[in-house]
């Protein structure tokens, strides 16, 4: 019998092409597979396998339009804003709706414990559904109010943004879109401290350029997985898989990490003496924090400009053991006495820079002193603290929109009532 001797090298080749044709097939069953699911969604596979933010000439980055959660939480419209899945397309505004636009970063947005460090150890609290986040809440709460109009909250927050990059969002979406109400709470995200001709933007931009997704690794998978739907399926498939087995080895074992720092005994909070690096950053966020606040009286454009709250401002007293054990953590591995130091300053100043007349600009310390838990890491809400800062929100919009403050002021104690405060 006559037998075929092949040479290394063409074993070689047509093994490549065998893997070659093997993976062609195996992309070709997933891309008919995610076309099937994304049929009403608008997406694709550049966006899915994409960073969830993208490059922006005037912002510096922004969400991208159209990006759908791994387990479909929310999705971002045409203009990048947090949405429910499949609502992609901004409407057309008539005579009977009412739209509020919400800005600032990702405590607006919805983003639950931060994944970095040991928080969601801690808590256990993964981002919020479209539904679960203060937009959401309080469109709920406006339409009760306003049975005769249609009311819309879009939620333009984005991660990581400072008060400029919020106001130059509202500049870019107000060019478009007719607001009845504007809302943004902001001071997280600012740098603490700044040297003399310096600006945050330029800050901003060198964060950016140091972004993770600009460097190796990511830097190398992320034009893969932005073209190939079986590489960023596995991709995903590996890291969602490892983060379900993280919160499901915590919920079984009741959150040890939390028992752990609940018990331990932390330094204190670390602050730096006042100096002008500190002072400079502080003197720039109210000058910015007013210049939106003038941009939107000029327009006559009703808003609310809120300054974000923080864990270490929490009446300790009123603390449940999760908050406590945050706490503990944060003094532990993210007491940075710069930030701390920005952060207590930014609300001593505050009565100083605003002034006591000023209502649109408002600092937002009622949560130090709420009954129950307010934050799932140093600045991210609990599904409660959302629910009640919207109606802090509604209070205000009533309080503006009609002439009784009573009436106003009477919704927002049902809801205390209802929420066990």
């Amino acid at each position: 019998m006559h037998k075929t001797s092949w040479s290394k090298r063409k074993l070689i080749l047509y093994s490549l092409l065998a893997c070659c044709i093997f993976l062609l097939v195996l992309e070709s069953a997933f891309r008919i597979y995610f076309w099937s699911e994304m049929k009403n969604i608008h997406s694709s596979v550049y966006i899915q396998g994409n960073t969830i933010q993208m490059d922006d000439s005037v912002l510096v980055f922004r969400n991208r339009p159209f990006y759908l959660d791994y387990d479909r939480r929310f999705q971002h419209n045409e203009k990048g804003m947090r949405s429910q899945p499949g609502d992609v397309w901004m409407p057309k505004k008539d005579s009977s709706d009412y739209w509020v636009f919400l800005f600032g970063a990702s405590s607006m947005e919805g983003m639950g414990s931060n994944k970095d460090g040991e928080w969601l150890d801690i808590t256990g609290v993964t981002d919020y559904r479209y539904n679960e986040n203060i937009a959401f809440y309080l469109q709920q709460y406006l339409q009760e109010k306003m049975p005769d109009k249609k009311v819309r909250v879009f939620n333009a927050a984005n991660t990581s943004y400072t008060i400029e990059q919020s106001y130059l969002r509202y500049l870019q979406l107000a060019s478009q879109y007719k607001m009845d109400w504007v809302i943004s709470m902001d001071g997280q995200n600012n740098p603490p401290a700044l040297a003399q001709g310096v600006s945050v933007l330029e800050e901003v931009k060198t964060d950016w350029q140091h972004n993770p997704s600009r460097k190796f690794p990511l830097k190398l998978v992320i034009p893969l997985t932005s073209h190939s739907v079986f590489i960023n399926s596995f991709k995903q498939y590996l890291f969602h898989i490892k983060q379900s087995a993280r919160l499901t080895t915590n919920i079984k074992n009741n959150f040890p990490r939390r028992d752990y720092w609940v018990k331990n005994n932390s330094p204190s909070l670390l602050f730096k003496k006042t100096g002008d690096n500190t002072r400079l950053a502080v003197e720039l966020f109210y000058q910015q924090l007013l210049q939106f606040d003038s941009s939107l009286t000029a327009r006559n454009q009703k808003h609310l400009l809120l300054v974000q709250p923080h864990l270490i401002f929490r009446d300790t007293l009123l603390m449940n053991e999760t908050e406590k054990a945050l706490l503990r953590y944060y003094q532990h591995a993210f007491n940075n006495p710069w930030e701390n130091s920005f952060l207590k300053q930014l609300r001593e100043e505050f009565s100083k820079k605003v002034g006591s007349t000023n209502t649109s600009v408002q600092l937002l310390n009622q949560t130090d002193t709420l009954g129950s838990q307010v934050f799932v890491d140093y600045c991210h809400f609990t599904s409660t603290a959302n629910r009640f800062i919207a109606h802090l929100i509604l209070q205000h919009i009533l309080a503006e929109t009609r002439p009784s403050r009573k009436e106003a002021e009477f919704g927002f104690k049902e809801v205390l009532t209802n929420l066990g405060h």
